[in-house]
């Protein structure tokens, strides 16, 4: 395992020990630390596939606390809109991706805004906050960090809630 990796699951341990009021900004803290040194992932966990986004588990926790992935999305690809279930920390290890936030109004979906997030932004939902869609409409290869507060048995299933 990487010493990025190694370090980002070491900060993400001692964040799970932090009283509500500062585990967001631990995680946070934990995965911009780890982005800001985008020299860790292996070739394999940044190679896009060409249908969709590609997410590879880079580490899950024993305790099933949370599981560490790695998101590759190639040119135009993008998430489903949705909203999660737990908890979710991301950072952009390389290229930008783009976060559309969503309003429902009588059971359709409305835009609200887009942020451009870059190498080494990292943002927090702590879970039920917000719906949005996730994309990248860059001309390369985007790669995003998430921590989920989920075990990797769950990961597929128990993260989003897909709206759309």
């Amino acid at each position: 395992m990487p010493e990025a990796l190694q370090e980002l699951v070491r900060n993400l341990d001692a964040a799970m020990a932090m009283p509500e009021g500062r585990f967001g900004a631990a995680v946070t803290s934990a995965i911009g630390n780890a982005v800001a040194r985008c020299d860790w992932l292996e070739e394999s966990q940044r190679r896009p596939d060409p249908e969709h986004y590609r997410r590879h588990i880079l580490h899950a926790d024993p305790l099933d606390r949370y599981t560490v992935v790695s998101l590759v999305w190639d040119r135009d690809q993008g998430s489903p809109i949705h909203a999660h279930h737990t908890w979710c920390g991301v950072g952009v290890y390389s290229g930008t991706i783009s976060e559309t936030f969503f309003a429902t109004d009588r059971d359709t979906l409305q835009p609200l805004r887009s942020i451009a997030r870059g190498e080494g932004s990292v943002s927090f939902d702590p879970g039920g906050a917000g719906i949005h869609r996730i994309s990248n409409p860059g001309q390369g290869i985007a790669v995003s960090i998430h921590v989920y507060g989920i075990g990797a048995a769950q990961i597929v299933t128990g993260v989003n809630r897909v709206l759309g």
